[in-house]
């Protein structure tokens, strides 16, 4: 038997009208479009960072592949320099030997002079390659400075004599200790000295002058020349290792001035000098 109907509770239903039916439609619509903009914009987006991360990684690699190239290279360099500063110390030492041979006519003495000067320029450079590509600490140690200057000088007159550089040495430390590795702190002097007279290929002057400052707790030592000085607008850039002015330099002697000194924990710096360039080393005395 069928329930009467006054037992009979049939769910309530709301019948929307046909105009709130449209707003609701036109809602979803709306709101339909907005989530597909999205998405494109998403898409979109997710595009162009995967092209930006293989743009990356190729860079990445290519940086890569730079570095070990320059790694093999740096080794190879290294090795070399090694081999060739040996025979360069004999070639040195038999020049020097003839040097002093009395029986030597004045154009042969000169012939001399210019192979000592060769080889003092190419083991300057083969040193310039091992210490900016060495690891290895500077070993301070108490040194006359006025002694190891005076070394250096001597070293570079065969350079000068070629060149008709004017050698000047004016020392106001007198003989002070200064803390500091003998053979790295000789490379700077000679890297200035000699970067000095390829600018003065017609002669000129190159100084080197000492003094105290401080109080006494710092050495400082400046060398200047009456060369063409430096250009400001490369100024910044002197230091860079690379960065040269010379055809087929390498580039790496102030860079190893500015390493070896750092290494002191002292400070090397390019002076304004109205005529010329001028450098000024300062070193903590003993």
């Amino acid at each position: 038997m069928l329930p009467s109907a006054k037992y009979f509770n049939a769910p309530s239903v709301s019948i929307r009208k046909p105009d709130e039916m449209i707003v609701a439609f036109a809602s979803f619509t709306e709101a339909a479009g907005s989530l597909e903009n999205s998405y494109g914009q998403l898409r979109d987006e997710v595009t162009r960072l995967r092209a930006q991360l293989e743009d990356a990684n190729r860079e990445l690699e290519k940086e890569r592949e730079v570095a070990q190239r320059s790694q093999a290279l740096s080794e190879v360099a290294t090795l070399l320099a090694h081999e060739i500063r040996n025979p360069l110390g004999s070639l040195e030492l038999f020049a020097g030997l003839l040097a002093e041979n009395a029986e030597l006519s004045d154009d042969s003495r000169k012939i001399v002079s210019h192979v000592r000067a060769g080889l003092r320029t190419l083991a300057a450079t083969v040193n310039n390659v091992l210490q900016f590509h060495s690891e290895a600490p500077q070993q301070l140690t108490s040194i006359n400075l006025t002694n190891l200057l005076g070394l250096t000088l001597d070293f570079l007159r065969p350079l000068a004599d070629q060149s008709g550089v004017v050698l000047l040495f004016e020392d106001q430390l007198c003989g002070a200790p200064v803390e500091a590795d003998p053979h790295g702190l000789q490379q700077v002097l000679l890297n200035l000295a000699m970067n000095a007279m390829r600018f003065m290929p017609n002669g000129g002057t190159l100084c080197v002058k000492t003094n105290m400052a401080d109080g006494g707790k710092t050495a400082e030592v400046r060398i200047s020349d009456s060369g063409p000085g430096v250009p400001r607008e490369i100024r910044d850039k002197v230091f860079e290792a690379g960065f040269t002015t010379k055809p087929g330099s390498p580039g790496l002697g102030l860079a190893v001035c500015r390493k070896i000194v750092e290494q002191h924990r002292g400070t090397i710096s390019l002076v304004d000098s109205a005529k010329g360039a001028e450098f000024l080393i300062r070193l903590r005395m003993q």
